[in-house]
């Protein structure tokens, strides 16, 4: 093998053993995204794009060759079986184990190309992934948050809404008793103003009584006097005679 083929290889099988390792259950996405953004991977994936289309042309150049080599080997070993002269048992071998060769470059480089898409593709997965979770605990947090202060102002508002509801009730019993001290005032007051009205009537008929019997008696007393007049002047005109 010679040395491309080894540098295909190893890159095949260092892709292999990243994309195993990238694939651990136990190794949250949390943990690569702060791989991702330390100072040299930061580095590094700000040319990222470059490296990527640089290793695809040169994977896709391996794959181009091997497939090449695979044709040129496969015409070969076929224009050698066509000829049964030249055919011989060690040079059959020969041509097969050539072929075998540029078939498993073909295969390395292949793999190689496919598995350099799919890392590409993994890792910004798993990086979309952990800044996903990332907003998605900040949003969580900044929910819990808004339901306490929710909570907190609920809790503030029936506090107020029950002291003020006991406020309210001890202004509504101190209203009913005043309400009731008044409305006993009124009661007495209706019933001395009853007694009053009662008392000014009885005078008024004491009164009246006392005009009445006034009148009487000063009839009787001009009576009594016109009485007493027509006496006096009788007896005055005997006393003349």
């Amino acid at each position: 093998m010679s040395l491309m083929w080894v540098l295909v290889a190893s890159g095949l099988y260092a892709e292999i053993a990243i994309i195993t390792i990238l694939l651990l259950p136990f190794i949250s996405s949390r943990v690569w995204n702060r791989l991702f953004k330390s100072n040299f991977v930061a580095w590094f994936s700000s040319y990222a794009s470059f490296y990527f289309r640089a290793c695809v042309v040169a994977l896709g150049l391996t794959v181009f060759e091997a497939w090449r080599q695979v044709r040129d080997k496969s015409e070969m070993y076929h224009e050698y079986k066509s000829d049964p002269s030249n055919f011989k048992a060690g040079t059959e071998a020969l041509y097969l184990m050539k072929l075998f060769r540029a078939q498993r470059n073909l295969y390395i480089s292949g793999f190689a190309l496919f598995l350099w898409f799919v890392f590409n593709r993994l890792v910004r997965l798993i990086a979309d992934h952990a800044r996903v979770t990332a907003a998605g605990e900040a949003s969580l947090a900044q929910a819990k948050s808004a339901s306490e202060a929710a909570r907190r102002l609920m809790n503030d508002a029936a506090k107020k809404h029950g002291d003020s509801g006991d406020a309210s009730k001890q202004d509504n019993t101190a209203l009913l008793t005043e309400r009731d001290a008044l409305k006993a005032k009124l009661e007495a007051e209706s019933i001395a103003r009853k007694s009053a009205e009662n008392k000014l009537d009885a005078i008024k008929k004491q009164a009246e009584q006392t005009a009445k019997e006034y009148d009487r008696v000063s009839a009787e007393c001009q009576k009594l006097q016109r009485e007493l007049t027509a006496l006096t002047g009788d007896g005055g005109d005997k006393k003349k005679d």
